[in-house]
């Protein structure tokens, strides 16, 4: 590995069928700051350069934030002794960009051209620039002088940028904002208008374009919006208002923050290739956990998991940010940058405490700042992106018909020269594991119960071969089998949604529709049941991204007045309409029209509960059966003390506890007619 997969990087060479150059990026902005707070960063538990870290497994640009002037607000931070005052000025930033040089990498500088975090909520103006602030053209004076400086310092020490980046997601504009509150939010709006951002855009442009034509780098041109929602309207925008003189398309896209899924990541990136060819497209921000935990008193700002990379582990997290990383190559994107996988925990202080927001998505374990072999730190590695045309994702899962705590699966040819992998458990005794192989590969492979070959699995029976044999194929496969037979476990691709809105004090004389990406956005009639709830039952593709909302009319004309008016908080979708993401099992999403809120199912009182448990007493597994024509929504397991235990999905058909205590426990049974309330005696021998 060690210096090969930068050449190919700074070079431009092929990895596999990728004929461009392709930036694979970590934003390494902290890293002086945690050494000088006591990070030692270790490989193989050995203390070694970060820098050389992150360029042995691949990474070829690191980006840097540079603010201009934080000292007024880092002053007030009180930090451990012998800790600078201040990073992320032009001193700090230097010594990062030659720190990534000397270990091969290319920069993006990003100007933040801001004293502070710029974001879609924080555009401040400097203030040594306040003065300014309302006049245009002085301040696109500044801002030109500003850039002109700095680039001209770093091209004078060979340290001239590859990508200049101007403004960090500026969705509302840059350097709209004059004050910094106490609690560190913006005040002080000055405009949000778009003749103004022309000018500071424009300015900043003029300055990098002079520099770069006359030094050794001529760095291309970076913007950056934050999310994929109005990305191309905003891109529009500003091309219609002249900032033209720009070379990259750069954006934010997380998760936990945008929603989404990396298929929709890919269809916003080919969009934007079809609709602005003249420009290139890079996702310049992204990030995701290996751990829900926290492990530091800091809180955590990255915190909702794709519920496609279940469970939440750091095996999860390569699996997310190669299957990401290989969506924006595919679809003509050229390139990714990782934020902040440096930024452990210290006892340095932020504006918002002391320690680190990213202890649980760091590429470094948080107790010895060991880099993880088993985690997203490697999404760099050329290995997951050869043959990039051709290679597709294939999913190894086996399932244990008894209890198991882990498992292992020997491969040929293999990822490494470990042959013998250990799988990640997903729960219910299924474990698996992923890997991107080249179509026409012929793989073999077989499951152990532990890391030694003698405990594989026997199916020459079975499969008619001493070990299993599968040719890969031009699609992403799922392998899903039990220990020891060749039965293939058909993979779910579709899951049944019930949609559920309750209509209390509202007309509905024309109807009740719901429209959206689920049907084309055609209008399709929800049914009454009764207490005004309505419903509607389809079948969506598992991990599709739905957008939908309901409507009290079947036609496009005057529809705003009829659709409901989704509030914020629940408007995920383009900030009016309602998202969901399809998950693997059956589910009912219940609505109140207009609202956040959720049906709420009252218990039923009724003399005569329809529900049979059996058997009852039930030595571990059980049924839910009823004479009446109702249908199940869910079932779920409570102590006698009112804690709930376990969930099942409507279409379980037996209920397993037997991980459960021998005792007594209530079972919860949710219905369209209501909840019903039953007890179950669990007596295992």
């Amino acid at each position: 590995m060690k210096k090969l997969p930068v050449l190919l990087g700074l070079l431009g060479l092929s990895l596999g069928g990728f004929a461009q150059t392709f930036y694979f990026g970590n934003d390494l902005s902290y890293v002086n700051q945690m050494e000088d707070c006591g990070a030692v960063y270790k490989e193989k538990m050995q203390p070694k350069d970060p820098f050389r870290i992150f360029a042995d497994h691949g990474t070829n640009l690191v980006r840097v934030r540079l603010w201009n002037d934080p000292s007024w607000w880092q002053d007030s931070l009180v930090q451990p002794a012998g800790v600078k005052r201040h990073y992320n000025d032009f001193d700090d930033v230097h010594k990062t960009i030659r720190r990534a040089k000397q270990n091969g990498m290319q920069v993006m500088l990003d100007l933040h051209l801001s004293d502070f975090w710029a974001d879609p909520s924080h555009q401040l103006v400097p203030k040594s620039w306040l003065s300014v602030a309302r006049n245009d053209s002085l301040l696109a004076d500044s801002v030109y002088r500003f850039v002109k400086r700095i680039l001209l310092q770093l091209s004078n020490d060979t340290l001239m940028p590859e990508i200049v980046k101007v403004g960090n997601e500026s969705n509302p504009g840059m350097m709209i904002h004059t004050t910094l509150n106490s609690d560190y939010s913006a005040g002080g709006l000055i405009s949000y208008s778009w003749t103004r951002q022309s000018k500071l855009f424009n300015a900043a442009f003029k300055a990098i374009r002079e520099v770069g034509n006359q030094s050794y780098i001529n760095p291309k041109i970076c913007l950056h919006y934050a999310g994929l929602k109005n990305i191309a309207d905003w891109y529009q925008n500003a091309i219609n208002y002249g900032i033209t003189d720009f070379d990259i398309i750069g954006f934010s896209y997380y998760y936990a923050w945008h929603g989404y899924s990396i298929k929709a990541l890919g269809d916003a990136v080919r969009n934007l290739r079809t609709k602005f060819p003249q420009y290139q497209v890079m996702a310049v921000e992204t990030g995701y956990i290996w751990s829900t935990a926290n492990y530091d008193a800091m809180p955590n700002i990255i915190t909702t998991p794709d519920p496609q990379y279940l469970p939440v582990c750091p095996e999860k997290q390569l699996e997310y940010m190669v299957d990401y990383t290989r969506t924006v190559m595919k679809s003509g994107g050229i390139g990714v940058i990782f934020w902040e996988p440096a930024w452990v925990s210290t006892p340095c202080r932020t504006p918002w405490g002391v320690g680190s927001s990213h202890d649980h998505l760091a590429f470094f374990d948080p107790v010895n700042t060991n880099f993880m072999e088993n985690g997203g730190g490697r999404w760099t590695e050329p290995i997951f992106y050869q043959h990039i045309d051709s290679s597709y994702k294939i999913t190894f899962k086996v399932k244990f018909n008894s209890p198991a705590t882990k498992a292992y699966l020997w491969l040929e040819p293999s990822d490494s020269t470990n042959q013998i992998i250990r799988l990640i458990s997903n729960g219910n005794n299924e474990f698996s594991y992923a890997t991107w192989r080249k179509t026409g590969d012929t793989l073999h492979y077989l499951f152990l119960t532990d890391s030694l070959a003698t405990t594989g699995e026997n199916v020459s029976d079975s499969c008619g071969s001493l070990y299993r044999r599968y040719i890969v194929q031009n699609k992403d496969t799922i392998l899903l089998f039990p220990f020891g037979s060749c039965t293939p476990i058909v993979p779910k691709t579709r899951s049944k949604v019930t949609f559920k809105v309750d209509m209390t004090g509202q007309d509905v004389t024309r109807g009740v529709f719901i429209t959206g990406t689920l049907n084309g956005w055609t209008f399709s009639r929800l049914n009454p049941e009764n207490d005004g709830i309505y419903t509607y039952t389809t079948s969506l593709s598992i991990g599709d991204t739905i957008v939908y909302y309901f409507i009290r009319n079947n036609s496009w004309t005057n529809y705003q007045n009829y659709r409901e008016k989704v509030p914020a908080a629940c408007a995920l979708a383009w900030g009016s309409d309602r998202q969901l993401i399809v998950p693997e099992n059956d589910t009912i999403v219940k609505h109140v029209f207009g609202s956040c809120d959720t049906i709420r199912l009252k218990v039923n009182t009724m003399l005569i509960n329809p529900w049979e448990l059996t058997p009852n007493p039930s030595n571990g597994k059980f049924s839910v059966k009823t004479s009446y024509p109702f249908a199940l929504d869910s079932i779920e397991i409570y102590s006698m003390m009112g804690k709930r235990l376990k969930t099942f999905p409507a279409n379980t058909m037996e209920f397993d506890i037997s991980d459960l205590p021998s005792q007594m426990y209530l079972v919860k049974i949710v219905s369209q007619q209501g909840i019903f309330l039953k007890k179950i005696l669990l007596t295992k021998s």
